[in-house]
């Protein structure tokens, strides 16, 4: 889900040369190339207000409930007008019993009144109690035993689903319900773990068009002038994807083939935005082909991909039919928050996060994919510009979502920068660890293995230890089950000895907690020789590295290809100029040291530039000297190598 608004357009960038900076002041101003790439309130927008009171994430025990939902059947008929009674609803409820002499079917159900409930067709009691509808059953129902459970009801929702009119003056309804607000407009078991078929039947005033989930099987004119769509859901779905969008819309079709398949294509806008939408859509095809290269098959290949227009701030990725609420500009500046919404058709509707605790699971995924797409239709550069972005706005939140971890975030940080951005991080740097083809292979299998169906953080780390043959423990718990992100601050010097070239590369980690990031860090090194990217594993707060270099290092860079997310800095080598022997101090047994090195083979100091006192980029004799006229306190201090800072 993107709950975004751009208030500027992208740009194309041209080039990159570094990374985003270390900057971590959530009150500045993105640089110019985050701003090109992501426009200028590049901002997450949700029509919810979400805080820790209002909702926390599932736990385990949440997910033990005594019931399975097997189909949703919504029969609604809306009324704009009324003051009271804008909806009015007939749910009916497949289920069947998961625990020993199941006697009351407890509904999520908010607001809203109930005239009635049946079971089996026979009227049944119930009662209303803190959220909950409570059915009594007509009787006790084994594991596995199937019901039909009906309610009827009526009222003006209070969150979930809209009535609101557009800029153009036209009534608008539309359903926005994540995390946990399908309970404001139907019954039902208002939690992921349990995936249901769906079917909405549902009435509005003649001149509307309803747009929901599935397939379209029928339209009829009322008399009355209304009119009636029913739409159905084939394929599992969680509450929070079920959806509804109503108004006066133009229906733009087109199509992508799928190896032998078809699917079909729609966009329902506002009629006066449609010449626009035209444009700002026409890469959908695209996105669907890239996605199902690298995911496997389009999940809902029967029925369709769509996207319709509404108000909320922002887009959803309601199963088979976006909601979107962003302009429609006409220039595909907002191309990339459509691979976003579509990329959700395997990240969250496909696989499902079993509970709001693994919401990255949808969105760091999501996010990740609105690179991927920019990496396939723009290029490598414009790749790299995304991950930037979203890399500024990390580090720029360091006071907020970031300084918790990703897996069960506070609920005022559900759908927050961390999530997201640091999500999408996540997964960029475990495609870094594994590799190309390991990576896209174990989203693969992790989509065969838990399509149509939920997931955990656990479970995706699972098929990913599988496919590369990795323990990945590690992993996860410094990036999803720990806060914050690591501020690397390093050093490099070098000189020449007996003809070899002596490199020393030194990493610190400056952030509080965790202590250190374990990973991979790779070095740009260049010399007159040739280019080389060295990999030097990171495993500790405070780290050495020395190596014997085959040619004369010019310059070094850290990270090059811009794998790691995280603040990077320089900073001078961190030991005392011509200390050889290590005891902080510069005298006489630093001198001995240095000529039993040079004449004798003496042991070499660590890093070895803490013998070119001269900083000639070389150990000879003069080294010597310059030493004993130091020492002696008739010379200059001492220095250490190349590069000076």
């Amino acid at each position: 889900m993107t709950k975004l608004r751009l208030l500027g357009s992208l740009v194309m960038l041209l080039t990159l040369g570094v990374k985003s900076g270390s900057s971590t002041d959530n009150s500045g101003q993105p640089p110019a190339e985050v701003v090109a790439e992501l426009g200028t309130n590049y901002r997450l927008l949700h029509p919810v207000n979400l805080t820790g009171k209002d909702f926390t994430p599932a736990t385990v025990a949440d997910l033990a409930h005594d019931y399975d939902v097997i189909k949703y059947k919504l029969e609604l008929s809306l009324a704009p007008s009324e003051l009271i009674n804008k909806l009015k609803g007939h749910t009916t409820i497949q289920a069947k019993s998961g625990t020993v002499n199941l006697t009351v079917l407890s509904l999520d159900l908010v607001g809203l009144t109930v005239d009635s409930c049946k079971v089996n067709s026979q009227l049944a009691t119930f009662n209303r109690l803190n959220g909950k509808l409570n059915i009594t059953l007509n009787r006790g129902y084994q594991p596995g035993e199937s019901f039909t459970a009906e309610v009827f009801y009526r009222g003006y929702p209070t969150s979930g689903l809209y009535f609101e009119t557009n800029k153009y003056g036209k009534l608008v309804c539309y359903t926005f319900t994540e995390p946990d607000r399908s309970k404001y407009w139907f019954p039902c078991y208002d939690s992921p773990s349990d995936k249901a078929l769906s079917e909405v039947i549902c009435t509005a005033q003649a001149g509307n068009e309803v747009i929901s989930n599935g397939v379209l099987l029928d339209v009829i004119k009322n008399p009355n002038n209304t009119v009636t769509y029913h739409w159905q859901e084939t394929y599992p779905i969680a509450t929070y994807l079920i959806s509804l969008a109503v108004s006066d819309y133009a229906q733009i079709q087109d199509q992508v083939i799928l190896g032998t398949d078809e699917l079909p294509l729609s966009f329902w806008v506002y009629p006066q935005d449609s010449a626009k939408a035209v444009v700002d859509f026409a890469s959908t095809g695209q996105m669907v082909t890239l996605f199902s290269e690298l995911f496997g098959e389009y999940p809902f290949l029967t029925e369709k991909f769509s996207i319709a227009q509404a108000e909320l701030a922002g887009a959803m990725e309601h199963q088979t039919c976006v909601s979107w609420g962003l302009s429609v500009q006409g220039n595909s500046s907002n191309e990339w928050i459509v691979a976003h919404e579509l990329a959700h058709h395997w990240w969250g509707n496909l696989v499902t996060c079993q509970d709001f605790a693994n919401i990255w699971l949808n969105e760091g995924f999501a996010t990740y994919c609105e690179a991927l797409w920019k990496e396939y239709a723009r290029g490598l550069s414009r790749f790299k510009g995304h991950m930037i972005g979203l890399e500024w706005h990390v580090l720029a939140d360091s006071a907020g979502s970031v300084k918790y971890p990703i897996y069960s975030p506070p609920g005022e940080y559900l759908f927050g920068i961390a999530v997201y951005r640091k999500g999408a991080w996540v997964m960029h740097m475990l495609r870094y660890l594994l590799g190309n083809q390991i990576f896209f292979k174990g989203l693969r299998s992790y989509a065969e293995t838990f399509g149509y169906a939920t997931s955990t953080t656990e479970q995706f780390k699972a098929v990913m230890e599988v496919e590369s043959g990795q323990e990945l423990d590690w992993f996860f718990k410094q990036w999803v089950y720990q806060p914050n992100f690591p501020k690397y601050k390093w050093s490099w010097v070098y000189t020449s000895f007996e003809g070899k070239y002596f490199l020393d590369i030194y990493i610190t980690q400056e952030q509080a907690t965790p202590i250190v990031f374990r990973m991979p860090v790779e070095f740009g090194i260049s010399s007159a020789a040739k280019d080389s990217v060295l990999s030097l594993y990171n495993s500790s707060r405070y780290q050495n590295y020395s190596l014997i270099w085959p040619g004369k290092p010019s310059q070094i860079a850290f990270d090059p290809n811009n794998w790691l997310l995280g603040v990077q800095n320089t900073a001078p080598y961190p030991a005392t100029a011509g200390d050889l022997t290590g005891d902080k101090y510069v005298k006489l047994g630093d001198v001995i040291y240095l000529i039993n090195m040079i004449f004798n083979r003496g042991p070499r100091p660590t890093p070895m530039a803490l013998a070119d006192v001269d900083g000639s980029c070389q150990v000879t004799l003069s080294d010597v000297i310059y030493l004993v006229n130091f020492v002696s306190g008739k010379g200059p201090a001492p220095k250490m190598g190349c590069p000076q800072y």
